[in-house]
């Protein structure tokens, strides 16, 4: 009785996904980036067109700063979670899907595939920012010596308190002007009472002394021009002191709503990334979206 024998044959299963070295899939990652930087661009000149629109140079026509600070502040946030979501989505749907991992594994290389576009696309926006920003420097450097004659004559209207207060100090009629050694003189006076915060009374008589003489007044009318003096200098010092501190805060406030829109934006990016890988395996249709081909 002759034996039958039987071929087996065994069949490998096909992979979806070609191996490699990397889980990281470049081609989707760069393309999700690219995508990302195109839409923060976009609509940042957008914000950037409407934010130029509230503003003017009239201040009863200008929208209040901390109006404009809140705007900006939630536009930014739209632009970040918009871009990296958009971004994000883009590179899980185009990622092959992997056949040997798990529905966990999937979701998290999806997740890192979205992550890794808001890190790519982040440098892009802040490499196209350099390089619009030296750009703009070499447009201003060209046109430096045409705008040197008329910031000079801008910033010689601007009015300088301590020769305001030194010219309320010295002011006379029908007498000789001090000379501007006097002038120079009480200048470095007030100056160093300014520092210290207080008038010495010594410097104060000395001072009112060689103003009454040289103005012919009375000693109390030079010491009141003293103290006049005095107190406008130390209200131009308030006022540069408040305009200094609030400039702090808004750039303390300014670098914490950018990290914020930043952390908001990679988190966008991760669940955006895996909603586009559970949408490439499920195969999900977008005609209704889209319209038929």
């Amino acid at each position: 009785m002759a034996s039958e024998t039987t071929d087996v044959v065994v069949v490998a299963p096909a992979e979806t996904a070609p191996p490699s070295g990397s889980y990281l899939e470049w081609s989707a990652i760069f393309g999700g980036a690219a995508l990302s930087a195109a839409i923060t661009t976009l609509l940042t000149a957008f914000g950037s067109a409407i934010g130029l629109s509230l503003v003017s140079f009239e201040p009863s026509r200008s929208t209040g700063l901390t109006a404009l600070a809140i705007a900006g502040a939630l536009w930014a946030l739209w632009v970040a979670v918009t871009a990296s979501a958009a971004g994000g989505y883009l590179a899980g749907r185009m990622r092959r899907p992997a056949a040997d991992a798990s529905l966990h594994e999937r979701h998290v290389r999806d997740g890192a595939h979205g992550l890794v576009v808001w890190a790519v696309g982040a440098l892009l926006v802040a490499a196209l920012a350099a390089s619009s920003a030296t750009g703009l420097v070499r447009t201003a450097a060209s046109g430096a010596a045409g705008a040197g004659t008329a910031a000079g004559a801008a910033l010689s209207q601007q009015p300088d308190p301590l020769a305001t207060a030194v010219d309320m100090l010295t002011r006379a009629s029908g007498t000789e002007p001090a000379t501007q050694a006097e002038r120079d003189e009480a200048s470095r006076i007030l100056l160093r009472s300014l520092a210290t915060g207080q008038l010495d009374p010594a410097d104060r008589s000395y001072v009112a002394s060689r103003m009454a003489a040289r103005m012919n007044i009375a000693q109390p009318e030079a010491e009141k021009r003293i103290d006049d003096a005095f107190a406008r200098l130390g209200q131009a010092k308030e006022t540069a002191r408040q305009a200094a501190e609030r400039a702090r805060k808004m750039g303390v406030l300014s670098a914490f709503l950018t990290a914020a829109a930043l952390l908001v934006g990679a988190a966008a990016s991760w669940l955006a990334a895996q909603l586009g890988g559970r949408h490439r395996d499920e195969e999900l249709d977008l005609t209704a979206l889209l319209g038929p081909r």
